[in-house]
């Protein structure tokens, strides 16, 4: 049977301290890599979801009658579009706004009042909650806003 030499017992105890020290900024690196592909998701996802309210509002500023009953163009419409878009995602104290607006996004109306040519902006606003915020030294929450503005296609 080997008998280990000192110079082998000493080196590998230097492996430990080394792993000791790189193991730490190894794991925050993971973890920072992945609450910022959790961020850039959640930012790809929003843009869709407005993009896809605005989309459909732009087409149906105009009521459609089927048998006596109306629909497209209430905001439960594009308020179910959007949270249909959204996949379950959602931000603490999310809101969903859709009205007709400048090219700038600024609020001027009721979106079903825009004619063709004018503009409908769909908006969503909320808090971001980050998952480890004190340990990657980053804001406990964020604010963000999306928004889609189109031109509408109705009236």
């Amino acid at each position: 049977m080997k008998q280990r030499s000192n110079k082998n017992m000493r080196r590998s105890g230097a492996v430990l301290v080394e792993a000791a020290m790189v193991l730490p900024m190894v794991l925050l690196f993971l973890l920072g890599i992945m609450e910022y592909g959790r961020y850039l998701m959640t930012l790809h996802v929003f843009t869709n979801a407005v993009t896809a309210g605005a989309a459909y509002a732009a087409k149906h500023t105009d009521s459609i009658f089927l048998n006596g009953s109306t629909y497209g163009n209430a905001n439960s419409n594009v308020t179910t579009i959007v949270t249909n878009a959204l996949a379950g995602q959602q931000l603490g104290n999310q809101t969903i706004s859709v009205y007709e607006s400048d090219a700038l996004g600024n609020n001027l109306g009721t979106w079903t009042s825009a004619q063709a040519g004018q503009y409908v902006c769909v908006q969503i606003t909320g808090t971001y909650q980050f998952m480890l915020p004190k340990l990657l030294l980053l804001p406990s929450t964020i604010t963000p806003t999306f928004q889609c503005v189109r031109l509408s296609e109705g009236n």
